[in-house]
Formats: structure tokens, sequence, C-alpha cells
């Protein structure tokens, strides 16, 4: 007797936490390593796009450590780019293919993946919520945030407003099982790269044994901020035109 298949739907979320290494989390120096690229190319993006020389501020520490001897590491990272919009914070953090990045325009990132997947791993891995501050336009609120993997939408543990401020950016705290030691040389010779390509931008890491690497801007000149263009002609296809 043949058995009955099971079709279900699983939402992208799901998906991704099911094949996490897709996108560099497949075990945890690679983790601390994407975590930290996702996180610094975001905040630079942020900057550039609102034309603000980045000040960018990464720091590490070690809660405890795991019988199998990784660390649960605390991650916050502090930008000086345009901040979220109050209404799209939850969704911009909390769900899975929500952003700002699907639109023809340049940036680092391209799927607005990344970021949501070092959430992601870091409530998978030690079961706590990310804590987002965000200022724009002269607002600060602040968020405690989940995100519901089977339905791939936001869970709102706390949202408050904070306070009126001409402070524009992203504050960033959550918890992840990492590696640091065996991620920290990748992790290093990385930040010295993007500083050499970002000669505007101050670049400030803090790691879990307290030694601070900094790399000062050495111009204030910003690149032109990219803006949205159509779509070339010869890239086009008939599904591009319905």
């Amino acid at each position: 007797m043949l058995s009955k298949e099971s079709f279900r739907e699983i939402s992208p979320a799901d998906f991704f936490y099911r094949n996490r290494d897709i996108a560099g989390f497949s075990n945890p120096s690679r983790a601390v390593y994407s975590t930290i690229r996702e996180i610094l190319e975001n905040s630079l993006d942020a900057c550039e796009i609102g034309g603000f020389p980045p000040d960018i501020l990464i720091k590490l520490e070690t809660l405890e450590y795991t019988p199998s001897g990784t660390q649960i590491l605390k991650i916050t990272a502090i930008d000086n780019g345009t901040g979220v919009p109050h209404k799209y914070v939850p969704q911009a953090f909390g769900q899975v293919f929500f952003g700002s990045k699907y639109v023809l325009r340049q940036s680092r990132g391209t799927f607005g993946l990344g970021g949501k997947m070092a959430y992601l791993y870091g409530q998978i891995t030690t079961h706590t919520p990310l804590h987002v501050i965000t200022g724009y336009h002269g607002k600060v609120h602040e968020y405690l945030l989940r995100i519901d993997i089977q339905r791939n939408q936001p869970i709102i543990l706390k949202e408050s407003f904070v306070k009126r401020s001409k402070w524009h950016g992203v504050l960033l705290e959550f918890n992840l099982e990492g590696n640091y030691r065996l991620a920290s040389a990748k992790i290093l010779e990385y930040l010295k790269e993007t500083a050499m390509v970002t000669p505007y931008a101050n670049i400030t890491f803090i790691d879990p044994d307290g030694r601070l690497i900094r790399f000062y801007r050495v111009t204030r000149e910003m690149p032109t901020p990219p803006r949205e263009t159509l779509p070339h002609p010869h890239g086009v296809d008939v599904e591009g035109l319905r």
C-alpha cells in the first residue's frame, strides 16, 4: 500500500531557519563573521543613502561559554544612518523579504536578507529577542522584537516612543551563539578591507576581550547617493512588462 503524500506551505523565515547555511550561518564561527559583515554593510548603505559620513560602532561581549566551547555573544551596533520610519520598524527587522532593497538602486545588499538572518540565528541559538532603537525625522522609538518563524511575521514585545531628538540612525542589540576566536582573523581582515574602500567612514570595533580597533575617516567627501533607476530596455522581458 502506497503511503499518502502530505503537501504544505512553509514561510520564507521557516525556509531559512531550516537552511541557514545558505546565508552563511552554518556554524558558530561563520555566524559571527556573517553577522558583523551584514550589520556593517547595512549601516554603510543607510548612511550613504542619506549622505551622512558614516560613524559606525560594533561591539561584541561574551556573556557566557557553552559546554561545547562556543560563546554566547552580545552584539551592539550603532550607526548614524537615515534610521527607519516608525511604522516600518517591526517588518523591517522581523519579516524576511521585507525592506527597502527591492528597487533598482545600487546598494551592498540585494535581498534585504542578511541582517534578518543574523537576528533569526540569534533568536534560534539563544532564545532572546532583538532590541532596536531608531531615530527618524526627529523622533526616537524603541522596540523589542521576535520573529514568528512559521508565519514570517514580527512579534512586538515592546514598543515605545522615547523622545524627540535630532539623532538619526539605528541601535541594535541581540545575542547569538558564536566562536569569535576562530573567526577573529577573518573579521579583522574584512574590517580593514572595508575601511580601505570607504575612506569617508569612521568604523569602530570592540572585540570580546575589550580590544578597540578603529579605522578613522580620511575624507568627508561622500559618493553621490544612489538613486532608484528604471529597468534598461535590454533587461526587460515579458514578465517584467506585465
